[in-house]
């Protein structure tokens, strides 16, 4: 028992109270104690293929949900989010099988436009649930991954909603 507690203090960083400059992404962020950072070494592990590892991933104190920020290489112009609330629905249900619920919206935070896909699919015991953040920076697409399952989200709103409206893109 020892050691998987050790082994989970040391992939888990040290939450933060104060704004945050993530290096490597053009995003400022407000964790709390709630949240601990997952460090570039648990990452590199748990997604060893480069192209599809998040560049940083937050974690509730429970353990059960997840924020992931990935700088894509993908171009997004700001003026492109509006046409991809209504056009990224279809590639979302092309790629993801079982998806029981998908919303889409535009939303306005962090002093841009962003647009916001969640959806639901079966899980053990519980629905999954994944949120989809995409906004521009620099003119590539950033985008922040909400992952858990709906009775944990549910839970950890409150957290989580503070973190996703905290994010400021620089």
């Amino acid at each position: 028992m020892k050691q998987v507690l050790l082994s989970l203090t040391l992939m888990m960083g040290l939450a933060f109270a104060a704004p945050v400059n993530l290096p490597n992404l053009p995003v400022t962020v407000e964790p709390n104690a709630k949240l601990a950072e997952l460090n570039q070494s648990f990452l590199q592990t748990t997604f060893p293929n480069p192209a599809t590892r998040p560049a940083y991933v937050f974690i509730t104190e429970d353990r059960k949900v997840t924020v992931a920020f990935e700088w894509r290489e993908s171009r997004l112009a700001a003026s492109e989010i509006e046409g991809l609330v209504a056009q990224f629905p279809a590639v979302i249900r092309s790629q993801v099988t079982g998806i029981k619920s998908l919303k889409a919206n535009l939303m306005q935070f962090g002093g841009g436009s962003w647009a916001q896909f969640v959806f639901t699919t079966p899980g053990k015991g519980d629905d999954q649930r994944r949120e989809l953040l995409v906004t521009s920076a620099g003119n590539r697409m950033l985008v922040v991954t909400i992952s858990g399952n709906v009775k944990d989200y549910s839970k950890n709103e409150a957290v989580v909603r503070n973190l996703a409206n905290s994010i400021r893109v620089n």
